[in-house]
């Protein structure tokens, strides 16, 4: 699906293979948090934490801490932010960040913190980047906000940590997401983690003709095989079979085991 939604929005596909990783902080004070209003740039006119590109030398924690620092004015200790969740973003078509040079970052791997108020010096500043205000944590706005902000967003003001996968087919339509939502805590005890492993696809050859392989798997689950893609310059093209749905379902069980 990635593939096919990078061709048909005519993505240069080689060209948006740069990762980028980067720091969202939020700063809560009791049942309050503070966001800011993207000024300029990337996700412009959307609310959210604060937060940048990782610089070259610096460690996730460090950059967390300088961007808090410099779009909302706040100096907190890197100790004293709390790791709360890592996002990984696939950014179709030309809707991913756009570096001083040009190229488009389409995957982004973002680390999300949280801090004290009481944890912070200095006072709340609008910046070049970002216009802080400060919100009830049961009044964000959601609708003013990142499309899959809504998934996430709400598990972590209420305490959890969370781990996701999200697909942007531009800057304002999520098509697909996969989340965890783990309990308080997990993050900051692991500092290593940075997704689930989970079963991405599997892959069964077949000799001879396609179409044939397609219709013994049919009568033996059940299940009709999708004709794929042509695999260019190697002489080999696909069908594919859904293990399951992005609304949480499943498939397997339709599917009974294959006997020889």
């Amino acid at each position: 699906m990635v593939e096919s939604l990078y061709r048909a929005h005519g993505a240069d596909h080689a060209a948006m293979q740069a990762n980028k990783l980067l720091s969202l902080v939020f700063v809560f004070d009791g049942r309050s948090v503070l966001l800011g209003l993207k000024k300029r740039g990337f996700g412009q006119g959307k609310y959210n934490g604060f937060g940048g590109k990782l610089e070259a030398g610096e460690v996730m924690r460090a950059c967390a801490a300088r961007e808090l620092r410099e779009e909302a004015g706040l100096s907190v200790p890197a100790a004293a932010l709390v790791r709360r969740g890592v996002l990984n973003f696939h950014m179709l078509a030309d809707s991913g960040m756009k570096g001083a040079d040009g190229t488009i970052a389409s995957r982004l791997e973002v680390h999300v913190y949280s801090c004290s108020l009481g944890d912070a010096e200095g006072e709340v500043a609008e910046s070049e980047e970002m216009a802080p205000r400060w919100w009830g944590c049961d009044q964000v706005p959601i609708g003013q906000m990142w499309a899959d902000d809504a998934h996430w967003l709400p598990h972590v003001l209420a305490g959890g940590d969370v781990i996701g996968d999200f697909t942007f087919a531009d800057q304002a339509t999520l098509v697909s997401h996969s989340l965890d939502k783990l309990p308080p805590g997990a993050m900051q005890l692991d500092e290593h983690r940075t997704r689930r492993l989970r079963v991405d696809h599997l892959v069964y050859g077949v000799p001879g003709s396609l179409d044939e392989a397609c219709a013994a798997f049919e009568a033996a689950t059940g299940v009709a095989p999708t004709k794929g893609g042509v695999h260019k310059g190697l002489g080999t093209h696909n069908a594919i079979v859904a293990l399951g749905r992005h609304d949480g379902g499943s498939l397997r069980r339709r599917v009974p085991p294959l006997r020889g």
